[in-house]
């Protein structure tokens, strides 16, 4: 690994930026991040892609006594970050004043002691990663003889490293690994083809079971095959944990205070009213062992918390970085997320989940008389982030009498993701997370479902 990945580097290079400002009467916090990434692709037992990437970069914002901010960032090398501060002087001379602008005081207590980071990267080989791709396809194409192809097999292995410096007083480096793999496998029979799809993403590289990844793909795949229409009507309808997750995203834009004081987000005026069904508690955790977004301290040096947001279905608060925590007269709830270290901190979810209910979806299943269990969505990225309303097609397996009965397809259901969420009648105890986002399956009460 190139010194300039090490937490060491980073935090010598914020202290240099940092030197070039001090003492100037300004107040700016140095944001300094380097990642290293791996990706791999495999087709046929052969590798197909193998892309190799490192990014490295400073961001530096000066906020003048008159609530006047300004930005810039730079690539390359220290001295590069030290024209970053500079340039972030000038710009902060011509941006509009702003009251609620702010550079954080560090926290009065000491940063969680979390870390999510894999020493093992650095002993897994290009053929080690490979291997494990190849592993996902084998496994996928071993499961079933009508699994004929895989359309991709990719595993990713990554690391970044990030530094914080302030006038205030923030001096904070950390680190963290993230290792991933997908694929998509086709199953045919009798003139039919289905696709199935699966994932993981783990900090830590021993915890992916890269051939369950490909199992599961093709049991999907399989599982779709003889598909029938949809029947039409009022239906209880089942969510997997992943169609679930998916719903959740269409809500966590409104969870942001930024959302808020944009007049953007679905909650508005509702802080303490009971929006969704009391089985219904959504937790922002970004101290969550394993999470995706999981860390000690956000992009700003505010530490880490768990925030609930939802509990029991009434809505107990918003997510907040330092900007609009001042502007609501609050404080930070650690949520300060920048896109990198070419912008500045917006206000972002960290581990946002539906916390898990205490139903085993085997009886989920069981409870059901006559419903549709959805196993994918089309189209949920045409559902209205503000509203919440959303029509898209859906496709999964059919329950009669307590039991799977046979896949369906072709099918449709509508509605508002608030209004959906009300009418919960069980939770499941399967909480997956979706990168960034998860739930448990969800059953609830009759949806109208219109087959085609």
């Amino acid at each position: 690994m190139p010194d300039k990945l090490r937490v060491e580097e980073l935090l010598e290079t914020a202290d240099k930026a940092a030197g070039a400002l001090t003492g100037k009467g300004l107040a700016f916090d140095v944001y300094v991040r380097a990642s290293s990434s791996t990706r791999v692709e495999v087709r046929e037992q052969k590798l197909d892609a193998f892309e190799e990437a490192a990014t490295w970069g400073v961001g530096v914002r000066v906020l003048r006594p008159d609530g006047r901010m300004g930005f810039a960032y730079s690539t390359g090398s220290a001295d590069a970050a030290v024209e970053a501060a500079k340039k972030a002087a000038e710009n902060a001379a011509s941006s509009e004043p702003d009251e609620f602008n702010t550079i954080p005081d560090p926290p009065e207590g000491p940063y969680p002691d979390f870390a999510e980071y894999d020493e093992t990267i650095t002993a897994i080989t290009e053929r080690d990663k490979i291997e494990r791709a190849m592993a996902i396809e084998k496994a996928a194409l071993d499961f079933d003889p009508r699994v004929t192809k895989v359309r991709k097999s990719s595993a990713s292995f990554s690391e970044g490293r990030w530094a914080l410096v302030s006038s205030t007083g923030v001096r904070v480096a950390s680190r963290g690994t993230y290792f991933s793999c997908g694929i998509m496998a086709v199953a045919e029979e009798s003139g039919e083809s289905q696709m199935g799809y699966d994932f993981d993403y783990r900090r830590r590289a021993g915890e992916i079971d890269f051939a369950l990844v490909g199992r599961r793909a093709a049991e999907a795949a399989v599982q779709l095959l003889g598909a029938k229409k949809a029947a039409s009507g009022m239906f209880p309808v089942m969510l997997d944990n992943i169609v679930a997750s998916e719903f959740l995203g269409v809500l966590a834009g409104s969870f942001s205070a930024e959302s808020l004081q944009k007049g953007k987000s679905m909650f508005a005026d509702r802080l303490g009213k009971v929006v969704c069904s009391p089985l219904i508690t959504i937790l922002d955790d970004a101290l969550l062992p394993g999470g995706a977004g999981s860390r000690a301290f956000d992009d700003e040096g505010m530490p880490s918390r768990t925030t609930p947001l939802m509990v029991e279905g009434r809505l107990e608060g918003f997510l907040h970085n330092a900007y609009t925590a001042k502007k609501a007269g609050c404080t930070s709830t650690g949520n300060g997320s920048r896109g990198g270290f070419r912008s500045l901190p917006g206000v972002g979810s960290t581990n946002l989940y539906i916390k898990n209910g205490d139903v085993s979806p085997k009886d989920l299943i069981a409870s059901v008389k006559s419903g549709l269990l959805v196993k994918e969505v089309l189209g949920m990225h045409t559902a209205n982030p503000i509203s919440g309303d959303f029509s898209v097609g859906v496709s999964g397996l059919w329950i009669d009498g307590g039991k799977v009965s046979h896949p369906v397809r072709e099918a449709a259901i509508s509605g508002n993701v608030l209004t959906m969420f009300s009418e919960v009648d069980a939770v499941g105890d399967d909480l997956r997370m979706v990168g960034g986002i998860g739930a448990p399956s969800i059953l609830l009460r009759p949806v109208s479902v219109s087959g085609s």
